[in-house]
């Protein structure tokens, strides 16, 4: 109750009152429940890291504060959310979404860097946003500069504002949280950047590599000149492959391959008469009633607030028809939409269609021309204003010149929004303004020439919106399902039975590899809760490789999924990555093969030549070749053949290099010395510049979150 005094004063009783039924009303869809709608057991864990279960309550506390954030930046969000279900349910998700990002930095990010001893002390802060040297965050933001320059005492100022303004110190308070977090995180990853600065040996052995050839010759053969079929991995050779490489298949997520096929749930032109004969007679009884029905009544909408989605018809037709007037059946979308107009009202703040192009201050324009100050981008917003004026057209303009991107790719148009959205002396030219009036104002971003594209529209209209979808009758529907019965009735429990019952039926199969649970898409599936129950077969209960789901009967799909390869947290085994490492095996067999082949005559041969000649190998002579080259010629990008070269005794052959493609011999006749300079100790490192605190921020990041094992279970929730 001091919540709802302390802002009942402050004349936002409303917005909490709002907030209260937001947060009542938005229950059903926080829930987790699975594809069977249970919620029990372990339904509310949504993570798993740093061997910890993080559940739905964790988020909790983040999600109440980012959503008090968003009712105090935007005081109609509340009422928005309660007009528009679509909108409500992208703002929950949109909040949820940034709440886990949220609790897996502070979680995982942030408590690594707090292991450092990297902290933030409030003259740090004091700095970052009023010093000398502040965050380059705060510095790009518009509102903080004075012809195109960070404004400290502009800024001191807002934040003096922000302190009997509470949608404006929501804001401040949500930017200096962000720029306390993005400042400990570039001080880390600077720290980690010095860390890992060259050493003199590191720049000198650099040095060597990139300077030290050999001459002399490779004796080789291709692994291509053994064929397959005489090669056959074991599983003792898989397994002795594994133990040697376990580290590069080790899996840090749970993942699935799967193999499915899929069956269009498409209605018929039967199918699609037959729904609009049900929109006619729809539009026919609203026709009919005395008194129109305004329960569920969408508005009042303005110009700028008509829902996106909302077909073409409403600002088209149900706009400018008369009260009570229905309009349709239209169709749109795989839907016939009847609406009817039920009221009409005037604002005393017009709605404006205007275009506009913007000569910043000082900088560059996007054909090139530099504006030095404020007199020259005066000059050039003049001229523009005359042409306008004269009947050119402002988007023949915006791209070569507006510094505003955004509108410039649409030549300049900035669509219907309210007068009063616009910066104030941008909103005193569209209140006053008629269609065509052309005028010139500046504002703190700079010289705008505006042009009025439409008459200001004060009418805002209330309506109803009835919609018959374009669906699939029982009919169609038992044909697909028919279809899709008799291919899981013709597997039978047998490996290749999948394949098989696809080849007998001519279906076209897709696979999709190793799939996560943080998937939100499966190729041939659009909608995202019919990918939500997939998912939750995957990965909800024990699955086994070679399982086939039943058919799942989707209202546009039936969708018949077999498990390929099951990945679990941890090493791999011969099981889930026999696919990956039986090819990889198979090369090195050969190589063996042919090393044993090679090492047999080296033993006797006293030359390169003899021995290829004795062993029907190739001969590659060497001259000048450098390690820095990466390419051996004939034998492309085998760097460990081409790494020996420089490790061999001159004048002896070398032990059999195995490759990834080729199996090989060295003899080397010269390799030159190399004098390394005094001064490559401190000559600069050419990648050093790439190696600095802004290019390893996000693999920093990535790094840490891999380490920390996130095991990701939102694909339980609705809002995910």
């Amino acid at each position: 109750m001091a919540v709802i005094q302390k802002l009942r004063n402050s004349g936002m009783v409303v917005i909490v009152v709002v907030a209260a039924l937001i947060i009542f009303a938005i229950g059903d869809i926080l829930s987790p429940k699975n594809s069977s709608g249970n919620n029990s057991g372990d339904g509310d864990v949504i993570a798993n890291f740093l061997d910890k279960d993080y559940k739905e309550k964790d988020l909790e506390p983040i999600v109440e504060k980012l959503y008090q954030q968003k009712l105090a930046s935007d005081s109609k969000l509340g009422a928005k959310m309660q007009q528009d279900e679509k909108f409500r349910i992208a703002t929950v998700k949109e909040i949820y979404q940034s709440a886990w990002e949220q609790l897996v930095k502070q979680e995982i990010i942030m408590k690594e860097i707090e292991k450092s001893g990297i902290a933030l002390s409030d003259a740090d802060v004091n700095e970052l946003l009023f010093g000398k040297h502040p965050s380059e965050s705060m510095t790009q933001i518009p509102d903080f500069q004075t012809d195109n320059a960070y404004d400290v005492e502009k800024v001191k100022m807002i934040f003096k504002q922000g302190k009997t303004n509470s949608m404006l110190k929501a804001q401040l308070i949500s930017l200096v949280e962000s720029v306390k977090s993005y400042e400990r995180l570039s001080r880390y990853a600077t720290y980690i950047a010095k860390s890992s600065s060259k050493t003199k040996t590191e720049k000198e052995y650099e040095y060597i590599v990139s300077n030290q050839s050999v001459d002399g010759s490779i004796v080789y053969l291709a692994h291509s000149s053994i064929p397959d079929k005489d090669v056959k991995p074991t599983d003792e050779d898989l397994k002795n492959y594994l133990d040697k490489h376990k580290e590069k298949y080790k899996y840090t997520n749970e993942m699935r391959t799967l193999k499915y096929v899929l069956w269009d749930v498409i209605p018929t032109a039967e199918d699609s008469a037959y729904s609009k004969e049900q929109a006619i007679r729809l539009a026919e009884g609203l026709r009919m009633q005395s008194s129109p029905d305004t329960f569920g009544a969408l508005g009042f909408f303005n110009k700028s607030t008509l829902p996106e989605d909302a077909p073409s018809a409403v600002s088209n037709l149900v706009w400018f028809a008369s009260i009570n007037e229905v309009v349709g059946p239209v169709y749109d979308n795989g839907k016939y939409h009847i609406f009817q107009k039920v009221e009409e009202a005037n604002d005393s703040v017009p709605v404006v269609k205007v275009s506009h192009i913007l000569i910043p201050l000082s900088g560059p324009l996007p054909d090139g021309t530099i504006v030095v100050d404020s007199v020259m981008a005066e000059q050039i917003a003049r001229d523009l204003q005359s042409k306008v004026l004269s009947g050119a057209e402002i988007s023949m303009f915006a791209s070569k010149l507006s510094g505003d991107q955004g509108s410039a790719s649409k030549g300049g148009d900035l669509g219907w929004s309210l007068a009063s959205n616009y910066v104030s002396q941008f909103a005193a030219f569209c209140s006053t303004a008629k269609k065509g009036q052309v005028g010139m104002v500046k504002t703190q971003f700079g010289f705008h020439v505006i042009k009025m594209m439409e008459e200001p529209e004060f009418k805002k209209i209330k309506y109803t919106q009835s919609s018959v979808e374009v669906s699939a009758s029982a009919t169609t529907v038992g044909v697909i399902d028919k279809k899709s019965r008799n291919f899981k009735n013709s597997i039978k429990a047998q490996v290749g039975s999948f394949e098989k019952a696809i080849e007998k039926m001519a279906l076209i199969p897709r696979i999709m590899k190793d799939l996560k649970t943080d998937v939100k898409m499966i190729a041939g599936i659009e909608e995202a809760a019919d990918v939500k129950t997939i998912m939750y077969w995957l990965f909800g209960e024990k699955r086994v490789k070679g399982e086939v789901s039943d058919v799942f009967a989707f209202a546009t799909k039936h969708v018949i999924i077999q498990v390929d390869e099951i990945k679990h947290v941890g090493y791999a085994t011969i099981d889930d990555s026999r696919s990956i490492i039986e090819p990889l095996v198979r090369e090195e067999l050969k190589g063996k093969k042919i090393g044993d082949k090679l090492q047999k005559f080296s033993t006797t041969a006293k030359s390169p030549k003899e021995l290829a000649t004795k062993s029907g190998a190739l001969l590659i002579p060497i001259e000048g070749l450098k390690m820095s080259q990466n390419f051996i010629p004939q034998l492309a990008s085998e760097m460990g053949i081409l790494g020996s070269l420089f490790g061999v005794q001159p004048k002896k052959f070398s032990v059999p290099v195995i490759g990834s493609g080729y199996t090989g011999v060295m003899w080397i006749t010269k390799r030159e010395p190399v004098i390394v300079p005094k001064s490559v100790a401190n000559s600069p490192d050419m990648m050093e510049a790439y190696s600095g605190a802004q290019y390893i921020i996000q693999p920093i990041q990535d790094a840490i979150n891999k380490k920390a094992g996130i095991q990701d279970y939102r694909y339980k929730f609705e809002w995910f």
